[in-house]
């Protein structure tokens, strides 16, 4: 990554085009769209205040339910109960909103140190309990769980939301990454990030079944911020948090239908 920078959480305000970045070699992003039957259609956006102007990624893991960062509330009181609000199929005619409760919650604290960073973000997610089941119409993913296999983790892909990107073009989605390693509680990665990508996806499409199905295996959670891509640096990786531990701590909450 870019030498000199300072690690940020990837949550965005208002979308700027000055907006930081965490790119890598070169932008090879693209729009795609989230439209229901799309593969893609299970991620959205997940905002807080009356206008929206803190906001992350977030991805249906069930027909009710959204996985995303906890930072999108920021680092105070426990964010249990909190309301935030979930789009999906943005800039679509089929575009949907609910708004939706936090019911579990990583853990995320304040990050004190560098030394601390690795096992603070580990712990950087929360669940949201849409009013609306929207992942009866918009589809939901799978999160994947270890023991993985040699060679599962080729032909990843990451999406968000990113600044300085317009939301009601489409998604933006990163066609090739990869995980370059792990530390403490995160799982290091050269996916294209930006301020708005937080809590986004990094996944694989899966062909097998009726229809492609979207497997996720970490949502994305810290980067370095800088102007403008450069070549892969080791020890500049964005972080992302593994869902491999999160997917047995929500298990108890998740429901294969909107069913209350």
């Amino acid at each position: 990554m870019w030498r000199g920078g300072s690690v940020i959480a990837l949550t965005i305000g208002v979308a700027s085009n000055q907006a930081p970045a965490a790119i890598f070699d070169r932008d090879d992003r693209q729009y795609v769209s989230t439209a229901p039957g799309s593969p893609y259609s299970p991620i959205g956006i997940v905002s807080r205040g009356s206008l929206g102007e803190y906001r992350t990624t977030g991805v249906l893991v069930d027909e009710c339910d959204v996985l995303t960062s906890q930072h999108v509330l920021g680092y105070g009181k426990s964010p249990l109960g909190k309301r935030l609000k979930f789009i999906g199929a943005r800039g679509t005619p089929e575009r949907v909103s609910s708004m939706g409760t936090v019911i579990a919650v990583g853990g995320l604290e304040r990050i004190h140190s560098p030394a601390e960073q690795f096992e603070v973000r580990g712990r950087d997610w929360l669940l949201l309990r849409l009013d609306k089941c929207l992942g009866v119409s918009l589809g939901y993913a799978v999160l994947k769980t270890g023991p993985f296999s040699t060679g599962e983790f080729r032909n990843l892909q990451s999406a968000g939301y990113p600044g300085g990107r317009s939301s009601h073009t489409g998604l933006t989605l990163d066609p090739s990454c990869r995980f370059t390693g792990s530390k403490g509680g995160v799982w290091l990665n050269d996916c294209a990030s930006m301020p708005g990508n937080s809590g986004g996806p990094i996944f694989r499409i899966s062909g097998s079944g009726s229809k492609p199905q979207m497997e996720v295996y970490a949502i994305q959670s810290a980067g370095y911020a800088w102007a403008a891509p450069v070549p892969f640096a080791a020890g500049y990786d964005n972080q992302a948090t593994p869902v491999d531990s999160i997917a047995r701590q929500i298990a108890p909450y998740l429901r294969a239908s909107g069913d209350d």
